[in-house]
């Protein structure tokens, strides 16, 4: 098979895996910048052309038919990489991960409004409008709060405000910026702890528990946060897999934290990195998504 994978940063330790695993499986794996294509649209078939510039200095040329396409473009550039996504999908190329699924991860409003429609557990959670005053939403959310931005990754746009008024300083300060927060339950009881559930088609493949830094609430590893091996119940793989399926994606990373009331999802992520959570569990994910993309090929073309 011929596979081509969008991302900015191809020296990436996921990146490397997958490529890594492709030639093992026999394939070969180009890997491009989302951000370097031109897409153009014509009236006479074929209708979908996609073009790469190599460099300032180059002319684009037109790419050649990929059996698959494999999304691992960061969230500064999930317009551009959508789109490309949709070209594919207009050419008839099966795209690990669609393009309407992965705009359904980067936005975090979106994604727990999908869960919770599916039946999915998650935090309480608020999204006040642009006209709605900060000191407004104190009632209807309990403190301390954790503060989103829509479209952060890694830890990055998350901050915890101890107190309601520190909440409302925050939210207004963003507000004079024009970036939009989310708001949710703390829940204090998880302390600095999460669970990361690697998620392939109908299966939760590998699992790692994240603690934070000693004073560093966020648990992420690109916050500091160290890992360990964790097992789960079928019913808490359960919630993970359904995660996944109600943003629609084939693959996902999916963060869980443990309240007093249960097990609770945090976010899908839509392109997981394989780093921590391989290293940690000892399992191959690299391989095991190039066979998931064998079989969902095979499947595609009949």
């Amino acid at each position: 098979m011929k596979l081509l994978m969008l991302c900015r940063e191809p020296r990436l330790y996921s990146c490397q895996r997958l490529k890594e695993a492709a030639k093992h499986q026999e394939h070969e794996m180009d890997i491009l910048d989302p951000n370097r294509c031109l897409l153009k649209l014509s009236q006479n078939p074929p209708h979908f052309h996609i073009f790469y510039q190599e460099n300032s200095e180059s002319k684009p040329y037109l790419l050649p038919d990929y059996d698959a396409v494999l999304p691992r473009f960061g969230t500064t550039s999930t317009q551009m990489g959508c789109s490309v996504l949709q070209h594919f999908e207009g050419k008839g190329t099966f795209c690990l991960n669609s393009s309407q699924a992965f705009l359904n991860a980067r936005d975090k409003w979106k994604s727990l409004q999908l869960l919770l429609n599916a039946g999915v557990p998650v935090p309480n959670s608020l999204l006040s409008g642009g006209e709605v005053q900060a000191q407004a939403t104190v009632p209807h959310i309990s403190s301390p709060t954790i503060l989103k931005t829509l479209n952060g990754s890694q830890g990055i746009g998350v901050i915890l405000a101890e107190k309601p008024q520190s909440a409302v300083s925050i939210m207004e300060a963003f507000k004079q910026t024009n970036i939009s927060m989310l708001q949710q339950d703390f829940i204090e009881e998880a302390g600095n702890a999460d669970i990361r559930c690697f998620v392939i088609g109908d299966q939760v493949v590998a699992t790692m528990q994240r603690i934070g830094q000693d004073g560093e609430f966020r648990a992420n590893c690109h916050r500091g946060g160290k890992t360990e091996k964790i097992t789960l119940s079928d019913d808490e793989k359960q919630i993970a897999i359904r995660a996944t399926k109600a943003i629609g994606l084939d693959i996902a990373g999916v963060d869980l934290i443990r309240s007093k009331n249960g097990l609770l999802v945090l976010e899908v992520n839509a392109s997981p990195g394989l780093e921590m959570i391989e290293k940690t569990s000892g399992i191959d994910i690299a391989t095991q998504i190039i066979v998931y993309v064998e079989t969902a090929i095979s499947c595609h073309v009949k």
